[in-house]
């Protein structure tokens, strides 16, 4: 017969195992390593633009959905600024967040043919560096926007002027990347990019990468191999929808990773043979998509999205 004194002992030893076990699962939880491929998704904001959202809601909500890097847009940064709102803020939001900015984003023309222009355009990217510097990011896109519907631009003129970006890029530490755009003619080759970044003859020359454009440009994704992927710290991650000539696609035609055609596998696995260890971040301009979802539930589903395709 079990006496009062066995009950009591046989509870007290069964409490502790469960709470030894529980012990052990938070502890596992806690010491378990994050999947390192995982930990290098990234959220370019241009996914949710269409949400007008404010940076600090935008930074909020991306957090909750599981993204702990993000690609921001400086309008974005400026018109939070604009109501009142300060970099030391956003700043600490992010560090509480545990949130690392991996680039910037701006349509700053600083390869334009006109001189004026061009210096207007460094003045741009001076104080989008500033702002990166203060939010902690290390790298920010250097578009082709003023040249990249421009044939008459010479690949060593633009060669040139993104020197003088990196030469900026060097008082605040931050690494210009040189940015592709698939709808051409200029800076819609992959190989006229390297060009140019191996001519520009400066230590922080990159690239900034994304499926869709090398695509939409013509490019074979087998290019990649002559890239040393250490020179990429970020890689724009998207998908293109089936039964679409290439010419015909449009930026706001980009759907979410894995509900398109692009060999996303390949790309991936090829990013991994030349030493990629950026970023992978989703980018698409996706109006119907953005506006047929609020946003948590967009920003799960891309989360979920970048996690089974990269």
């Amino acid at each position: 017969m079990l006496t009062r004194r066995t009950v009591l002992k046989t509870s007290v030893s069964a409490l502790a195992l469960a709470a030894c076990a529980t012990a052990r699962l938070c502890a596992d939880e806690e010491t378990s390593a994050p999947d390192p491929r995982e930990a290098r998704i990234a959220l370019n904001t241009a996914t949710i633009i269409y949400k007008n959202l404010p940076i600090d809601e935008q930074i909020r909500l991306v957090h909750e959905a599981g993204f702990r890097n993000i690609e921001i847009w400086f309008r974005d940064v400026d018109q939070f600024l604009a109501s009142g709102g300060t970099l030391a803020a956003l700043r600490t939001q992010l560090d509480d967040c545990g949130m690392r900015v991996v680039g910037g984003i701006n349509f700053i023309a600083w390869g334009h043919p006109e001189e004026e222009a061009r210096r207007k355009a460094l003045d741009e990217m001076r104080r989008a560096m500033e702002q990166m510097k203060v939010l902690g990011g290390s790298a920010l896109a250097a578009s082709p926007s003023g040249v990249f519907r421009n044939p008459d631009v010479t690949l060593a003129e633009l060669a040139e002027r993104y020197r003088a970006v990196l030469e900026l890029g060097d008082q605040f530490e931050i690494t210009p990347q040189l940015e592709i755009w698939g709808a051409g003619p200029t800076l819609m080759k992959l190989s006229d990019a390297v060009w140019i970044t191996t001519e520009a003859a400066h230590p922080r020359a990159s690239l900034l990468l994304d499926v869709y454009h090398l695509y939409r440009g013509g490019n074979d994704f087998a290019s990649l191999r002559q890239l040393n992927g250490r020179q990429l710290p970020n890689f724009h991650w998207n998908d293109w929808p089936g039964g679409r000539e290439r010419l015909s696609l449009q930026d706001s035609d980009r759907v979410l990773p894995g509900e398109g055609v692009a060999p996303l596998k390949e790309v991936s696995a090829l990013l991994d043979e030349i030493g990629f260890s950026g970023t992978y971040s989703l980018e698409i301009f996706n109006k119907p998509f953005c506006e047929s979802h609020d946003t948590p539930e967009l920003l799960k589903l891309a989360y979920a999205a970048m996690k089974k395709n990269i």
